[in-house]
């Protein structure tokens, strides 16, 4: 193999430089002498870093010893879709197995080069436009390439570090909350999927969208669209009756329905109808309407700004309506929870018809 950077040794001093990032608790990389972010192509690796400003790249079997070779204290940062999904039957594009991914974090761990890992469904909607908005000199367009998203991701976390970012996964077995999470959202689906073309009237599911009119109709929320949305992932109905989902004979929690069933993180990949109508249709025009009563505009020419375009008075004002609206959606769903109790509701188990059906399968 022939080394890209021949010059990167571990007898190097690693002199941290200049940071204007902002540490979270997920990741604060003024901690890092460098950040690296690495995007996959055809058959090739890019690679960019955000401090010495050095990219290029490489084929596939050259990246994990590639990896192995870096200074200690560096911050590696790739799509989850690449370094955190192994190869099996079913993934036979992944260029690496889980044996191999869970090594390579374990060699890097002591080497101390970290890794984490970002939301791919953000790379373009987010960190590439801001990227291309706040260093023209460096992306002249937000048009996607593997070199522009390797370099989205490291000046993104460098800079502004203002996106989730995973710790490198240390297993891939399944998960039972998620696989709840997933099949709440299926049955959800055929609810919300149903209902909206009849206006939710209740044509297709009665019980479910009169559990949900009498709770918008306390007032309070947004609209019916956003309280049935809700709704829909606490309940369903058979044979004329209300169900309540549960996971191994319990009620999930809030945190629990928050993260594995709504995803309301950035990390909600296939997330459904349920959350597109409540985090597209109803918080932007709720986090507007906030925003107007502080001055500001968050719409241009008609359409909502992108975040990479707010200021950091627009950003602050978005944080503190997410904030807000995440206690709506709170009181929403325990408003649904009372009012199905008045109406009888039962129990529906997912979990264990899950294990059943989904034995011997992958994630």
């Amino acid at each position: 193999m022939t080394y890209l950077f021949p010059e990167l040794r571990r007898d190097q001093e690693a002199t941290p430089p200049q940071c204007n990032s902002i540490a979270r608790s997920f990741c604060d990389p003024s901690q890092y002498s460098e950040v690296v972010g690495i995007d996959f192509g055809s058959n090739s690796v890019h690679y960019y870093m955000a401090r010495s400003k050095q990219s290029g790249k490489m084929a596939f079997g050259d990246l994990l010893a590639w990896l192995l070779r870096l200074n200690p204290s560096t911050l590696v940062v790739c799509e989850s879709a690449h370094l955190g999904v192994p190869q099996t039957q079913q993934s036979l594009a992944q260029p690496f197995t889980a044996e191999q991914l869970i090594g390579l974090n374990v060699r890097l761990l002591e080497q101390k080069v970290t890794l984490k890992l970002a939301p791919h469904a953000h790379t373009g909607k987010r960190m590439r436009l801001w990227v291309s908005h706040h260093y023209p000199e460096l992306m002249r367009t937000a048009e996607k390439t593997d070199a522009a998203d390797a370099m989205s991701l490291a000046v993104f976390v460098d800079r502004c570090n203002d996106l989730s970012l995973a710790k490198a996964y240390t297993s891939f077995g399944r998960s039972k909350r998620r696989d709840f999470g997933r099949a709440v959202t299926r049955l959800s689906n055929s609810v919300l999927n149903a209902e909206r073309t009849s206006d939710y009237r209740g044509e297709c599911f009665p019980i479910v969208m009169k559990l949900a009119r009498k709770v918008w109709q306390r007032g309070g929320f947004p609209s019916l669209k956003f309280v049935v949305s809700v709704a829909s992932t606490l309940f369903g109905e058979e044979e004329g009756r209300l169900f309540e989902f549960t996971h191994c004979g319990q009620r999930p929690g809030a945190w629990f329905w928050m993260r594995h069933v709504v995803r309301m993180t950035p990390w909600h990949h296939r997330g459904g109808v349920a959350r597109s109508n409540i985090m597209w249709h109803a918080f932007k025009p709720y986090f507007q309407r906030r925003a107007k009563r502080l001055g500001l505009s968050v719409k241009s020419g008609g359409a909502y700004k992108k975040f990479a375009f707010h200021s950091n008075q627009e950003k602050e004002a978005r944080t503190s309506a997410m904030k807000s609206y995440r206690q709506v959606l709170l009181r929403a769903r325990e408003m649904c929870i009372r009012q199905a109790a008045c109406m009888g509701a039962g129990e529906m188990e997912l979990t264990e018809v899950l294990e059943e059906s989904t034995h011997g399968t992958s994630t």
